[in-house]
């Protein structure tokens, strides 16, 4: 507060205070009708300062409000960035405190009967399989021997009823089938070649045994079909291998010389060159030229009958 503004207020003060006079009111109230300056109170006159202190008050509280903020979002800027290694190394110190004797004792224990659990379930799975396989080995060598045995007893043995093509037991079930003949095409057959088609597991036939065969017989070169057992429905008995034990030839020498070590129960090819045929030229009225293609079935060997076809009394 001014000086001025304390010198001022006690006269204003004796004034209100002086008791009202009759005589006297009119010069006091001229000398009060004096256009009398009224200086700023204390209040009034330290408002100004006051305005201008809150102003500055309020500013800067702003500005502290505004650089906590600012310091607050940089505070929780930083503790995110830098949250996760944070979180680490608080995950680092909280490590589990290390185990006790009695501790690593129960833990071993637990250990060991988890193991020996899983050990005897092991051995009892093994176990198991280990009778399966052995139930299953018995019944497949029982299938097996026991099949194998029937099919030994009745193999190569003629059967109870004729049919044709006569079968023995265990041949080839496509044996009762007419074969088809593939053509040779133009190269000549230069030697006699047999190949095997199916394999036959009865007896070799040997030089001079007569066999029964089915055939189909074609010219090589077109594939012709010039003769089949199969459309006579009658098999074929032959001696072969004569010209190897001396004996008298009855078919020609691609025959004669290329059953001769086959099994029976086989289906060969047999192509032979014209030579051991009928020849380029033949003789004989009605038979093929040029090199031949039959295909064989060797159904057995024994004597035939007069009319031909397996003879059903002897083996």
């Amino acid at each position: 507060m001014s000086d001025r503004g304390r010198n001022r207020r006690p006269a204003a003060r004796s004034t209100k205070a002086t008791p009202p006079n009759a005589e006297a009111a009119p010069e006091e109230s001229t000398e009060l009708e004096e256009p009398v300056v009224e200086e700023p109170s204390a209040e009034e006159e330290s408002s100004p300062d006051a305005s201008e202190a809150s102003d500055a008050s309020e500013a800067s509280d702003a500005s502290e409000a505004s650089d906590a903020s600012d310091a607050e979002e940089s505070t929780d800027g930083s503790d995110e960035s830098s949250g996760k290694p944070d979180d680490e190394g608080k995950a680092k110190s909280k490590a589990p405190a290390p185990l006790t004797k009695a501790e690593k004792r129960a833990a071993s224990r637990v250990a060991a009967r988890k193991a020996a659990r899983r050990r005897r379930t092991g051995q009892a799975i093994a176990g198991t399989l280990i009778v399966l396989l052995a139930i299953g080995g018995a019944f497949a060598g029982v299938y097996y021997f026991g099949n194998r045995a029937e099919q030994k007893k009745n193999e190569c043995k003629k059967p109870d009823q004729q049919s044709f093509p006569p079968m023995l037991g265990g041949f080839d079930k496509r044996l009762a089938d007419e074969p088809k003949v593939d053509v040779g095409g133009d190269k000549r057959v230069g030697v006699r070649e047999v190949k095997v088609l199916i394999q036959g597991n009865c007896k070799t036939v040997k030089p001079g045994d007569t066999v029964v065969v089915n055939y189909v017989g074609a010219t090589y070169k077109d594939g012709k079909v010039f003769d089949s057992s199969w459309t006579r429905k009658q098999t074929f008995p032959v001696a072969v291998g004569m010209l190897e034990s001396g004996g008298q030839q009855q078919v020609i020498e691609g025959w004669d010389r290329g059953l001769v070590g086959l099994k029976v129960g086989s289906r060969v090819i047999l192509d032979i060159p014209a030579k051991e045929a009928y020849g380029d030229t033949p003789q004989q009225q009605g038979a093929p030229v040029g090199d031949l293609r039959f295909v064989v079935d060797i159904l057995d060997i024994q004597a035939a009958d007069p009319t031909g076809g397996l003879n059903m009394g002897g083996n």
